[in-house]
C-alpha cells in the first residue's frame, strides 16, 4: 500500500510539473508574440512622429523651387553593388508678395550652397541665376518616386535643418509613457527598426532617416514597458493561472484523498482491534456468570445468584448500548437518527445510569447529581439520553486519575434543559476542543496507551443532541477537568 501511494504521488507530481512546463512554454511564446507586435506598433508610431517633424519643417519653408537633375554613374570594383551619383542643381524663387529681405536671404542661401559642390565640371555649367548645386548620391535601382521624395527631403533639410527638439516634443506628446534616447547616427537609405535588450527588459532601436541621400538620420532607442505587454496578455495569463490553480487543486485534493483513505484504513484496523478489546470483557464476564449458574452448589446461594443476575444484565445492557452506538454512528452519514420521544423522569433515569456505572479497579469514583428543575419530567428519547450520560460518565472515569469526582447538573432555563456533566480529569488541550466531536478522533494527552476507545463517544453525544434539535458545548482546562453541556429544547 505504501509503495502504491508513493508511486501515485510521484506520477501525479511529474504530470503536474509537465503540464505546468507546457503552460510556461505556451506563455513564453505568447509573450514573445505580444512583445513583437507591440514593438512593431511602437516603431511605426516613432516613424510617424519623424514624418510629422518632416512635414512641419517642409510646411515652414516659404520658398518655391525647381531643380534640374544631371546624372553620371560611378562604379567600384570591390565586388559590391555599383553605386551611381545623381548630381542635382536647383534654383530658388520667391513669391511676388515676399518681402525683399526674404528674397535676399534666398539668394544668400543659394550662393552659400554653390560652395558645397565638388564637381568642377558642373561648377562652370550654365545655370539660371541664383541657382544652387547639391551633390547627392543614391542607388541606381531606386524608383523615380523615391528619388524625388529623397530630393525633396534633401532640399527641405537644406532650407530648414532637422530639429531634434521638435521631434522630441512630438514623441513626448504622442508617446507620453515611453522612455527613449535620441542620438545622431549614420543610417541606411531607408528607416528601419530592430529588437534589442533582453527577455525581461526588451527594447527596440529605430533608425529614422530624415535625409536619405545625405545618409543623415538618428537612432532612437526605446525600452519596452511591461505594463502594456502584460495588459494585452491578461486573458492568456488568467487562463494559464486558472489552469495551473485547477491542476494544483486537483493534485492537492488527490493527495488529501489518498491520505484520508490511508487514515481510514488505519482507523478501520484500529477499530477492529478496539472493538475486539471492548467486546472481550463483557463476553468473558458473561461466560464466567454462565459457568457460575452451571454449578448447583453455587446456585444455592440466593444472594450470590441475585448479584450474578444483576451483573449479567448490566453487562448485557452495556453490550447492547455499545452495539447500538456503533449502529447509530454508521447510519448517521446517510440518514437522520430516529428518535422515540417520550415523557420520562430524568432523576430516575440518571440514578439508574449512576447505579449501573462500572467502576474499574484501582479507582475511587464519586458521582453526585443536582437538579434545578420545577419538574423532573422531560420529553426526549430516554434510551439515547441514558447512553449519552453513560458515555460522558465513562469518559470522565477513563480520563481521570485514581480519585474521580463527577457531577451531573440538570437545570431548567426557560423552555430549554441544560444538562451538564463535569469531572476533575486530565482535561483537553484548547487546540483539540473542537476536534473531539469528530468521529474517530482521540486526544493526544491520553493517560496511557492502554486506554480503550475508538473516538466515537463525543461524536455520538453531538449526533443525538442535534437530533433533538439541541446543541452541545465543551469547556476544559488541562489538569483541572472537563465540562460537557447539552442544551435540549422542551
Amino acid at each position: 500500500m505504501e509503495r502504491r501511494i508513493r508511486i501515485i504521488w510521484i506520477l501525479s507530481l511529474a504530470s503536474a510539473l509537465l503540464l505546468i512546463g507546457v503552460q510556461g512554454y505556451w506563455l513564453y511564446n505568447q509573450y514573445q508574440y505580444v512583445t513583437d507586435t507591440y514593438s512593431q506598433e511602437l516603431a511605426e508610431k516613432i516613424l510617424q512622429a519623424g514624418e510629422k517633424e518632416y512635414t512641419i519643417r517642409k510646411n515652414n519653408i516659404k520658398l518655391f523651387y525647381t531643380y534640374i537633375i544631371q546624372q553620371n554613374s560611378e562604379y567600384s570594383n570591390t565586388g559590391e553593388e555599383g553605386m551611381a551619383k545623381q548630381h542635382l542643381a536647383f534654383s530658388f524663387t520667391h513669391d511676388r508678395n515676399e518681402s525683399k529681405p526674404m528674397a535676399q536671404k534666398s539668394i544668400d542661401l543659394a550662393q552659400k550652397a554653390l560652395k558645397m559642390i565638388d564637381n568642377d565640371s558642373l561648377r562652370h555649367t550654365a545655370l539660371p541665376k541664383d541657382s544652387v548645386r547639391l551633390n547627392l548620391s543614391f542607388p541606381m535601382q531606386i524608383s523615380t518616386d523615391s528619388m524625388h521624395a529623397g530630393i525633396n527631403r534633401a532640399v527641405t533639410n537644406f532650407n530648414n535643418p532637422f530639429d531634434e527638439a521638435l521631434l522630441d516634443s512630438i514623441l513626448t506628446s504622442d508617446l507620453p509613457d515611453i522612455r527613449y534616447t535620441i542620438k545622431q547616427d549614420t543610417v541606411p537609405y531607408t528607416s528601419q527598426w530592430e529588437k534589442s535588450g533582453s527577455l525581461l527588459h526588451p527594447a527596440i532601436a529605430v533608425s529614422y532617416v530624415y535625409s536619405p541621400f545625405e545618409k543623415k538620420g538618428i537612432l532612437i532607442e526605446v525600452g519596452i514597458p511591461s505594463q502594456p505587454v502584460f495588459k494585452r496578455m491578461t486573458i492568456q495569463l488568467l487562463l494559464a493561472l486558472g489552469l495551473i490553480l485547477l491542476l494544483i487543486a486537483c493534485l492537492v485534493l488527490q493527495i488529501k484523498t489518498i491520505l484520508k483513505q490511508k487514515k481510514l484504513s488505519e482507523l478501520r484496523e484500529s477499530f477492529v482491534n478496539t472493538m475486539i478489546h471492548e467486546l472481550r470483557r463483557p463476553v468473558q464476564t458473561l461466560k464466567t456468570f454462565v459457568s457460575f449458574l452451571g454449578d448447583k452448589e453455587m446456585r444455592a446461594d440466593e444472594t450470590a445468584t441475585e448479584q450474578v443476575l444483576q451483573d449479567s444484565m448490566f453487562e448485557l445492557d452495556n453490550l447492547s448500548a455499545y452495539l447500538n452506538k456503533l449502529k447509530d454512528m454508521v447510519r448517521a452519514d446517510n440518514e437522520s437518527t430516529p428518535l422515540r420521544l417520550l415523557k420520562f423522569n430524568l432523576e430516575e433515569l440518571t440514578e439508574k445510569v449512576i447505579r449501573l456505572t462500572h467502576t474499574p479497579s484501582g479507582k475511587n469514583v464519586k458521582i453526585s447529581a443536582r437538579y434545578e428543575m420545577e419538574s423532573p419530567w422531560i420529553e426526549a428519547d430516554p434510551v439515547h439520553i441514558a447512553n449519552i450520560l453513560s458515555n460522558l460518565i465513562e469518559n470522565a472515569v477513563k480520563y481521570s486519575g485514581a480519585e474521580v469526582d463527577i457531577e451531573i447538573n440538570a437545570r431548567q432555563k426557560g423552555r430549554e434543559l441544560w444538562l451538564t456533566v463535569s469531572d476533575n480529569g486530565i482535561g483537553i488541550p484548547y487546540a483539540e476542543q473542537e476536534k473531539v466531536f469528530a468521529k474517530f478522533y482521540r486526544g493526544t494527552n491520553l493517560p496511557g496507551n492502554d486506554v480503550p476507545g475508538i473516538g466515537l463517544g463525543l461524536s455520538y453525544v453531538k449526533l443525538i443532541t442535534e437530533a433533538h434539535h439541541g446543541n452541545v458545548s465543551l469547556s476544559s482546562h488541562l489538569g483541572k477537568g472537563t465540562s460537557v453541556t447539552l442544551y435540549l429544547p422542551q
